[in-house]
Order: structure tokens, then sequence, then C-alpha cells
């Protein structure tokens, strides 16, 4: 399959999956997974933002000791979302590397034998900020790489949140994450999915990538992500 041309429709793609929410936007009927992905069953696709892949490698070559393993994990957490799934199309909404620090041998002995066990699957890179400076992704696996804004049918694939007319904007790049309130002093940070007339931003899908405190704004719904679920938590 060429990765850039318009996905075919996967028959009997449309079963909710376990704790995932159905968001029926124009032109197309998204699930927000508990994966922290997006996944739209009817053109077989898995949209994923912010992985940092590297991170932590890079803060350790710069002398700060974080934890190991953080790109592993990640990874790990990708394949599981599409063996659930079943996607045949992943779409990455930006900064997939970290920064040019993160081309180190452990990371990309990490990604290249992902991209083996997931040979046949087609991944489209829209480009953000951070793979601006860390430079495309070695040619070996097999990525296609676009700017933003890019069109898929109804959707507009995107890093930075903005608009695009006609279309649902999904985008990453602000890390969403809301605060829960409970009884007494009980509080909760949580990641999340924002939406807002026009567009749809998803919570970072990396280990290692923190969070921003987003408030709805007039109009936008929060559906938060945890426990193995996704559920509406404001707006």
């Amino acid at each position: 399959m060429n990765p850039l041309a318009t996905p075919p429709s996967p028959a009997g793609a449309t079963a909710l999956l376990p704790g995932a929410v159905a968001l029926r936007l124009p032109g197309a009927v998204l699930h927000l997974l508990p994966h922290c992905a997006a996944w739209w069953p009817d053109a077989g696709v898995l949209f994923v933002a912010d992985l940092h892949l590297g991170k932590a490698a890079v803060f350790r070559a710069r002398g700060l000791p974080v934890p190991e393993a953080t790109t592993t994990d990640t990874l790990d957490r990708l394949s599981e979302a599409l063996r659930t799934t079943g996607a045949g199309r992943l779409v990455l909404l930006g900064d997939f590397l970290h920064a040019r620090e993160a081309r180190q041998p452990p990371v990309l002995a990490a990604l290249a034998g992902w991209r083996a066990r997931h040979a046949a699957l087609d991944v489209v890179l829209v480009r953000g900020n951070h793979d601006r400076h860390a430079g495309d992704p070695p040619a070996a696996l097999g990525l296609a790489l676009v700017d933003e804004p890019w069109t898929l049918g109804p959707l507009a694939a995107c890093h930075h949140p903005q608009h695009a007319p006609g279309r649902t904007v999904l985008a990453g790049h602000a890390h969403p994450v809301v605060h829960l309130q409970g009884p007494g002093r009980d509080r909760l940070r949580l990641p999340c999915f924002h939406l807002g007339p026009g567009q749809l931003i998803l919570p970072a899908f990396g280990a290692f990538t923190g969070g921003q405190a987003m408030r709805p704004a007039a109009g936008a719904v929060v559906y938060a992500v945890g426990a193995g679920r996704v559920w509406r938590a404001g707006g």
C-alpha cells in the first residue's frame, strides 16, 4: 500500500474496543483509546502524537540521571495498540525523535527491531518542531515524511493545533493533561484528549514526555485517560 494514498475501508472493523469512547466527527467516527491513541476503524488508521523517542538518552547524554528503557516501553505500548486495533496504517502526529542526540545506538537498534516486527505497516510521520531539530528519521525505517497539514479524507493530520477549513484537525504538541479533584485533598493528574471546535488534540504517547494542564475552552470537551478507559471529564 502506498502510505500516502487514501486508506481503504476494512470490513467489520467498527466494534468499540474495551474502555474506548466513540467520537462522531464530520465524515468520520474516531475511537479514543485508553492507549492514548485515536483509532479510525473505517479506514484502518491509528493516530498517535508525541513519542519523543530517545528523550531519556538525550538527558543522560547531557549528564542528567533519568530512567532508562523509556524508548522500549513506548515502542512496546505502540505495538500493543497496533495489535489491539489491527491497524494497517500508523500516523505519527509529530515529535517522533526528541533531538539529534537521541540517535544513540540503543535507541536506533530498538527502532530497527520495532520496524522489523511491523514491516508491512504503513507509517506516516507529520513533522513537528522536534522533528525539525532532530532531523528526519533513518531512511531504513521506511517512514513516509510529510509536512502539516496533511489531509486524509475529512481529517487533517497536524502536529501543532490549528484549524483547517472543512476538516477536523488531529494534532499533538500540547501534551494535554487534566487535573481531577476528589474528596478532601485528593487530586489526580491524567493525560487527556482535548476536543475543541474543528480540532482534536491527542495526549502525548511517549513514556517520558510530561504534560500541560488544559482547561476546556468555550465549546471544548475533555476526555480523560486512566485505569484502562477513556471518559468525559469536562466541558
